[in-house]
């Protein structure tokens, strides 16, 4: 548990950067709801705000220093060719940059004061249509050679694929899965998810069977994760995505792994509700038990028109 500290006062001390001791109070400091930062959280925060150094270095031509963050050159950063949900993020990430700054006295002002946050259009989320799936479907089973004792590459990756597909997991949570969260006798996986927080995700009897096929195969995980390399060291979301992009390119599908996630949600809540939609508030209480999304969210984004729906009609106009 986070000790109850003013944090405020990680200062930039002789011999450390202030990167380093704006890294330092994230790390050391709860979220507005008491929670520890994750670790992806931190990396993007600390990735926007060298961003910023770098764009300042290469207009001003000196060394980014906080004493030296002004409105002009961030305005100029942040209303460059950005989408909304970027520009956003960046925005959110320097503000905390600049609430340390000047709970410290590095800043007397707020150049961040008169930067508003942009309104971005709610778009359905990017889900799979049929045929999207079943051509991942077929190059991540083809690409598994489970007939072959040597090949765990594909079966690995066709192993990522499903945590995705039919367990919803997010992509950095499927990387996460360590051996002794399985609870396969039980039916259910425990995730750490998106918040640092917890839940337990039902997986049904076509995923327990894939699991269990790498299980018999794999190599023994030196970090205690369920999805290794052929050396037994855990990989990270950045490998597993080159992974999944090469099925998708394989498969001729435009597509992240996130959008497997949403397929997974939508293809759920028509499992539970199966044609009745009197089950709505059931299905959507499930699939917040299953994915560890807010009620809220949900309700806001997955009982809409579906993209791959958008697109099919767009298709016949």
């Amino acid at each position: 548990m986070l000790q109850q500290t003013d944090f405020s006062q990680v200062r930039v001390v002789p011999g450390m950067h202030w990167l380093e001791a704006f890294g330092l109070y994230l790390r050391q400091t709860p979220t507005s709801k008491r929670r520890e930062r994750s670790q992806l959280t931190l990396d993007a925060y600390l990735s926007d705000v060298r961003l910023f150094a770098e764009y300042f270095k290469q207009v001003n031509g000196l060394a980014f220093e906080i004493e030296l963050l002004n409105t002009t050159d961030l305005k100029n950063w942040l209303y460059r060719e950005m989408k909304p949900a970027t520009h956003n993020r960046k925005l959110a990430s320097m503000r905390m940059l600049i609430s340390w700054a000047r709970s410290i006295d590095l800043l007397d002002y707020d150049p961040a004061e008169w930067i508003p946050f942009q309104d971005a259009t709610r778009e359905s989320p990017r889900d799979l249509s049929d045929d999207e799936w079943n051509a991942l479907v077929e190059v991540a089973e083809a690409g598994s050679h489970l007939k072959r004792e040597n090949d765990l590459y594909g079966l690995r990756d066709l192993l990522l694929f499903r945590l995705m597909g039919w367990a919803g997991l997010r992509i950095h949570e499927a990387v996460g899965v360590k051996l002794t969260d399985l609870h396969l006798e039980d039916g259910y996986i425990h995730v750490l998810g998106k918040g640092k927080k917890h839940r337990k995700v039902r997986v049904g009897g076509r995923l327990v069977e894939v699991i269990n096929l790498w299980l018999d195969r794999k190599p023994a995980s030196i970090s205690g994760t369920l999805v290794t390399d052929l050396d037994g060291n855990a990989i990270d979301r950045i490998q597993a995505w080159r992974r999944f992009q090469m099925i998708a390119d394989v498969a001729g599908v435009s597509s992240t792994p996130h959008a497997l996630r949403h397929t997974y949600i939508y293809r759920f809540m028509d499992a539970l509700m199966n044609g009745d939609k009197a089950k709505l508030p059931a299905a959507i209480d499930a699939v917040c038990q299953q994915t560890g999304d807010r009620p809220e969210v949900i309700l806001a984004y997955y009982t809409r028109a579906r993209e791959s729906e958008i697109r099919a009609a767009a298709e016949v106009m």
